[in-house]
Order: C-alpha cells, then sequence, then structure tokens
C-alpha cells in the first residue's frame, strides 16, 4: 500500500531583522544639534561653578586675610584666582549656539568649523576647571590643618587619573560624539548633576565655615589634630565636584554596554557616595555639637534608612502593559526596562526637582553647622537651644537629601506619591522648627550666635 504525500505549501522566510549598530566606532557629529546640545551642557556647568561653587568658596578669602603669610593660603589665593578665571571666561563664550537655531535644517544642517573648535576647547577649559576648583579645595582645607592635603591625596590622586582617562577618551573619539550616545540617559545624568553640584556647593560652604571657627584659635596651622566631619566634607567637595564633570561631558566610550554601565552603576554610586560622605560630614559634626540630642540624630538616620529600604526593595515594579511591544534599546535586542524610558526618567526627574526648591538655602545651612563645630572644638560651649537649632539644621539637611533619591528609586506610583507626601511633610515642620528656633535664639541668646561668627 503505497503512502499519497500531499504537497506541502511552501512556508514564507520570516524577514530578516535588522542589522543591529556596531556597539563601537565613533561616528562623526558634524550637525549643528549635536554641538549645540553639549554646548548647552557646558553653559550650565560653568554657571553652576560660577554661581554655586566659587562664590561660596571667595568666602574663605576673608578669614585668610589672618593667615596670609603660610603656604597653604598662598596657595589657596593662586588656586582661587585661576579657578574664577578659567570658569569665568569660559562661561562668556559658553552656551552661544543657543541664541541660534541654526535654521529649519538644524538636526542635518552641519556645523561650522568656529563653533566645532569652540566647543572643543570648552570641553578642556571644563577639565581644567574641575581639577583647579579640586586644588582649590584642598588648599582651603590645608589651612585649618596642613595635613589635610595628605588625607586627601588618595582620593584626589584616583579622581585625576580617571579625568586623564575620560579625556583621553573625549579627544580621541570627539567630546560631541561621547555625548550624543548618552541621549537615552539624560535624565539620569541631569539628576545626578544637581545631586553633585548641591553637594560640592554645600561641601565649600562648609570648609568656608569651618575656616572662620578654626581662626578663632589664633593658632591656623598649629592645630595637628585631624576634624572627622572636615574630612568627610574635603572628600565630599572632590567626589561631588568629579561627578559633575562627568555628568556634563560624559566619557565617550565606544562599547554601548559599557556606556550603560557608567550610568547604571558608576555614576549612580559615585553620586550615592558624595551624599554619604557629606552625611556622615553632617552627622560627626552635629553629634560634636549637640552631644546629647546625638542619640537623635542617630535615630532619624535609622528611620531615613529603614523607609528608604522598604520603598526601594519592598514595592512592586510597576505593571507593564503585555499589549505593548517593548522596543529593544539601539537594536542591540535587550528590553527596555520600565525605569529606563523617557517619559518615565523625565517625571522621576521633574518629581525630583521638586526637592530642589529646598536647596538654596543647603549652603547657609552646613556653612553654619561647620562653623560651630569648629568654635565648640575650640572650646565655646553652647546653650540647649543653641543645640537645639543645630539638630534641626541637621534634620533638615538629610531629610531634603533622602527626599531626592527616594523619589527617583520609587519603583511604583503610589510609593513614589508617598514618599513625596511624607517627606514633603517633614522638610516643612523642620524647617519651621528650625527657624523658630533661630529667631528664639537672637531675641534671647544673641551672645551665643556673636560668639560664633565673629572672627576676632
Amino acid at each position: 500500500m503505497s503512502v499519497i504525500s500531499l504537497p506541502t505549501p511552501p512556508l514564507s522566510a520570516p524577514p530578516p531583522p535588522p542589522p543591529p549598530p556596531p556597539p563601537f566606532g565613533p561616528v562623526d557629529p558634524t550637525t549643528w544639534s549635536d554641538y549645540a546640545i553639549l554646548d548647552m551642557q557646558l553653559a550650565q556647568y560653568f554657571k553652576k561653578s560660577a554661581s554655586e561653587i566659587i562664590l561660596p568658596m571667595l568666602f574663605g578669602f576673608l578669614p585668610i586675610t589672618l593667615c596670609n603669610g603660610t603656604k597653604a593660603a598662598i596657595a589657596f589665593s593662586v588656586f582661587a584666582v585661576i579657578s574664577v578665571v578659567i570658569t569665568i571666561v569660559s562661561l562668556l563664550f559658553a552656551g552661544k549656539m543657543q541664541h541660534d537655531d541654526g535654521g529649519a535644517n538644524a538636526k542635518v544642517a552641519a556645523v561650522d568649523g568656529p563653533n566645532r573648535r569652540r566647543v572643543e576647547r570648552l570641553c578642556y577649559a571644563a577639565y581644567a576647571s574641575c581639577i583647579s576648583l579640586m586644588g582649590t579645595a584642598v588648599c582651603l582645607a590645608a589651612v585649618i590643618n596642613r595635613w589635610y592635603w595628605a588625607l586627601a591625596s588618595p582620593l584626589l590622586l584616583v579622581a585625576v587619573v580617571l579625568l586623564g582617562i575620560f579625556l583621553e577618551c573625549g579627544h580621541r573619539n570627539q567630546f560631541a560624539w561621547g555625548a550624543l550616545q548618552y541621549e537615552e540617559h539624560k535624565h539620569d545624568l541631569k539628576f545626578f548633576f544637581d545631586l553633585s553640584s548641591e553637594v560640592a556647593q554645600a561641601a565649600f560652604a562648609g570648609l568656608s565655615g569651618s575656616l572662620l571657627g578654626n581662626l578663632k584659635k589664633a593658632r591656623c596651622l598649629q592645630d595637628e589634630s585631624f576634624g572627622t566631619a572636615e574630612g568627610f566634607t574635603l572628600y565630599a567637595v572632590i567626589v561631588g565636584l568629579f561627578l559633575m564633570l562627568v555628568c556634563t561631558i560624559p566619557p565617550a566610550i565606544e562599547l554601548r554596554s559599557i556606556r550603560d554601565k557608567t550610568v547604571a552603576v558608576f555614576l549612580k554610586w559615585t553620586a550615592y557616595l558624595a551624599l554619604a560622605l557629606i552625611s556622615l560630614a553632617w552627622l560627626f559634626a552635629a553629634a560634636t555639637v549637640v552631644q546629647t540630642f546625638a542619640v537623635l540624630a542617630v535615630v532619624l538616620i535609622g528611620a531615613m534608612g529603614a523607609f528608604w529600604f522598604y520603598n526601594v526593595y519592598r514595592s512592586k515594579p510597576r505593571p507593564v502593559d503585555s499589549s505593548q511591544p517593548r522596543q529593544p534599546v539601539g537594536g542591540c535586542g535587550a528590553q527596555q526596562h520600565p525605569r529606563r524610558r523617557p517619559e518615565v526618567a523625565r517625571a522621576r526627574h521633574a518629581a525630583g526637582e521638586r526637592s530642589l526648591m529646598w536647596l538654596g538655602i543647603h549652603s547657609l545651612m552646613f556653612g553654619t553647622l561647620m562653623a560651630s563645630y569648629s568654635v565648640f572644638l575650640s572650646g565655646q560651649h553652647f546653650s540647649g537651644l543653641y543645640k537645639a537649632g543645630v539638630f534641626f539644621v541637621f534634620a533638615v539637611l538629610l531629610t531634603n537629601f533622602c527626599r531626592m533619591v527616594l523619589v527617583r528609586e520609587a519603583q511604583d506610583k503610589e510609593s513614589e506619591a508617598l514618599v513625596v507626601l511624607v517627606t514633603g511633610l517633614a522638610i516643612i515642620f523642620l524647617v519651621l522648627l528650625a527657624v523658630l528656633l533661630l529667631i528664639l535664639l537672637a531675641m534671647l541668646q544673641p551672645n551665643q550666635l556673636r560668639s560664633t561668627f565673629a572672627v576676632a
């Protein structure tokens, strides 16, 4: 018995998948819009450096007049002048492409040679500005204690080596090409830039306040003891300045996978390292001054950490609509994480900016805290009202930065709404208490404030 085989219809072959883009290899970005994006980022960097970092640092010139014979004070003056000149001059030439949209075909129009060379030179100027600001911070700390330069040398060396590697990558592959490859991470980079700039600004003000308090000892460089809070503050300045530059000019790395890990791992945990360093400086300074309130400070930190842990690791991820196909990122076959979507990142950054409205007082608060810390170490005694005010200043600083991080790390809308509500109410309550205590202190015990901020 023969078996009759039926003809099978020919199967249509599926269309071949589109070839993925090469994982490495720079492409020359010659369009107007490519350079305009980097030009805008450089303008923001120099503006932040000039208005929020250099100006608090310049307050160090006033107390340094009493130590003008020391080598550290002379070195600080030199680095400060270099930083001011580089940053201000660069700011005058940055952002010029924002005023000219490049015409209707800006996305395809080629950039002219003068603008290309100007943006590239501004990138080199940004590296020079960052290194000079780091040197300024180290010299400012060395005025307090001449051995602080040795304490900062290991971290400063690591930062300079990494900056040298990133500079070489940018020189080889073009800075504009490197900035263009991080387009999908722009909201994360903006968040890390805001966080690091606030850390650096507050830490610079803290060093100036600590120097102001140390001058009451009338011995400038004779103090050989290390201040724990001052050491953490110095480290926070270096890490914050380093992160500011890297977020402005991302490293032009050829491999896409390494670029993604640079943002998701390296920049993220570097930003949280800067936050941890300045938080430790707040803790040691506040615990030294308030003493009896130190237990409350530790309890506050524990509560914040528990709240953070619960919202980050115990909340459920945002559900993903299965009807919507998940597009691969860059054609490499990788699925895009819900938290990596541009609209989600934009919303989280907007929520994080609601915390930034309070950050204008960070420099003033931390400078006051470090000045009180230094004056207390010199033998000055504070009243219970003054110590209570210092504690609530510390609470405001810690709560506000935790708010920024918690809003970003919350994984669903319900947790984000809870974080925004609870931390917002906590900040308002703590700020009102701190202001009330300051008013009472100025009315009832004005000598306490005079003893802290009087140089002579």
